[in-house]
């Protein structure tokens, strides 16, 4: 649109000024009252803190800004994954809603797409847009696809009926549970139980599960240690055998005390079908609950897995947007 020039640039948070720091937030911020009003605001404090340590476990990120008379109006992010999504480039592109439709979006994106193409990435992705809003309308109109649509379900604690988190054991298992750093006596179990989300409905996206080892077991507690990032595990384990065979992992962010995040949950396949994956997260409720200045635990989960979506309802969650992962092969030119 005539009228609104910008800029596109590389953004460095290490050298970022407290007015970047501010535009960057009202930018962020903007965008989840419109598309997510069901969140808790985003705090100025919590944007910064997010660009010094960016969400662990998704490899090296990079950013881009787009200005106008020196502001921020629009930001853009790309996580560069390894391993088995050593071919991913995972992209997020934000514009301040008022400024929206007037290409700032589409340059930021025509700006990720050559570093992401020299770095040897083959298929960009994300899963951060919302159902029918202006997210899915602009990736739709860039040549995006569709492939995963995903229930965003959210536990209050404050409101919950806390008797539907207790449930029985199942006769032969038992429960147990730690924070950070597995037991040395449960950590290889841990690793190969981890192993079942292979078979959870992911649709068409590109991204893998990892290959869940005890050294990558190890190294994601670290990092997340490094983070000071609250990690709690709940496992159940199969009294036969001595296996840990289902478990369930949540993290709390340093910069959102406020919200629980659910990480996998795991019920390896002989042993589905006895209740495991309830009692394992509403063991979890229970602990989670005890822990000061919580407010909620949020999960996502691809809307095909009717069971999950059940055991997550009948533990008190509630439904409150539908998410989308959407992908493309990384264009020549954008």
């Amino acid at each position: 649109m005539a009228g609104f020039p910008f800029v596109v640039e590389r953004f460095d948070p290490s050298a970022a000024t407290d007015e970047d720091f501010d535009a960057y937030h009202r930018v962020v911020a903007g965008s989840q009252s419109v598309e997510r009003p069901d969140e808790v605001p985003l705090t100025r404090d919590a944007v910064v803190a997010r660009l010094s340590t960016p969400f662990p476990g998704l490899g090296a990120t990079l950013y881009w800004v787009a200005r106008s008379g020196g502001t921020i109006e629009g930001v853009a992010q790309a996580r560069l994954p390894e391993d088995e999504n050593a071919h991913l480039g995972l992209v997020e592109v934000v514009v301040r809603p008022d400024v929206r439709g007037r290409g700032l979006g589409s340059a930021l994106y025509a700006a990720v797409v050559p570093e992401l193409r020299s770095r040897g990435r083959t298929v960009v992705e994300t899963s951060q847009v919302v159902a029918g809003g202006d997210g899915e309308r602009w990736a739709v109109g860039r040549g995006f696809g569709v492939v995963r649509s995903i229930a965003v379900q959210s536990l209050s604690i404050a409101d919950a009926d806390r008797s539907l988190w207790t449930v029985d054991v199942p006769d032969g298992y038992r429960v147990l549970r730690w924070r950070g750093t597995a037991p040395d006596e449960w950590v290889a179990s841990y690793a190969e139980a981890r192993g079942g989300i292979h078979d959870a409905p992911v649709g068409g996206q590109d991204r893998s599960e990892p290959d869940w080892t005890v050294e990558r077991v190890r190294r994601a507690e670290e990092e997340f240690h490094r983070q000071d990032v609250d990690q709690r595990v709940v496992v159940v384990v199969h009294e036969a055998t001595g296996r840990v065979v289902g478990l369930t992992e949540v993290i709390v962010l340093p910069y959102r005390q406020y919200e629980a995040l659910q990480g996998d949950t795991v019920v390896v396949a002989a042993h589905r079908g006895h209740g495991l994956g309830r009692c394992l997260k509403g063991t979890m409720s229970w602990w989670l609950a005890g822990r000061p200045g919580l407010q909620h635990i949020r999960t996502a989960t691809s809307t095909d897995n009717a069971h999950m979506l059940a055991v997550n309802h009948a533990l008190g969650y509630a439904t409150v947007r539908t998410m989308l992962t959407v992908n493309a092969e990384l264009p020549r030119r954008p």
